[in-house]
């Protein structure tokens, strides 16, 4: 499995995985998204929201808000892409420097066809920390998301978790 470290730089691989299934419906009108495709899509896109969303600042928050659906369920509560936006941005000012990564050989995949949609389940390690504040906090979560294909670019349709470990 690649490490959140291969997937340089996250915003080229959003933007990559943004045009894929279009690219692939110019090239063979016919084809359809099938689960190999969709598991790779959704494997690579877990990966590169992680790395996005570890980045510094608020800038943070642009870089992960267009791959969120119209409407996402966010950890049990349904929310608009602008209500979670401003959400993403309240998160990165108070933990202005974030770290997370799924750990290793825990991911896994599974995809309905049928429905164009993926889970990708994982471990996830993590730390935050607000150094004007002298704060750190860290630990390891379940983490999942789930993301559509039914449009012309893959959204992540719902994501949850639960802490498992503070560290």
């Amino acid at each position: 499995m690649p490490t959140a470290s291969l997937v340089r730089p996250a915003l080229a691989a959003l933007a990559l995985l943004s045009a894929a299934p279009a690219a692939l419906a110019q090239s063979a009108p016919a084809r359809e998204n099938t689960a190999a495709l969709m598991r790779q899509w959704a494997e690579d896109t877990a990966y590169a929201y992680l790395e996005a969303w570890s980045s510094s600042g608020r800038a943070a928050a642009n870089d992960v808000r267009d791959i969120y659906g119209p409407r996402v369920s966010f950890y049990g509560r349904f929310v608009d892409r602008s209500g979670l936006y401003a959400e993403k941005r309240r998160f990165a000012r108070r933990w202005p420097v974030r770290r997370y990564e799924h750990r290793p050989g825990t991911m896994t995949v599974s995809c309905t066809v049928q429905n164009q949609a993926c889970l990708v389940r994982s471990i996830i390690d993590w730390r935050a920390a607000a150094p004007a504040r002298g704060a750190v906090s860290r630990g390891s979560s379940r983490f999942e998301l789930g993301i559509g294909f039914a449009g012309p670019k893959p959204v992540v349709l719902f994501e949850r978790g639960r802490v498992i470990d503070r560290g």
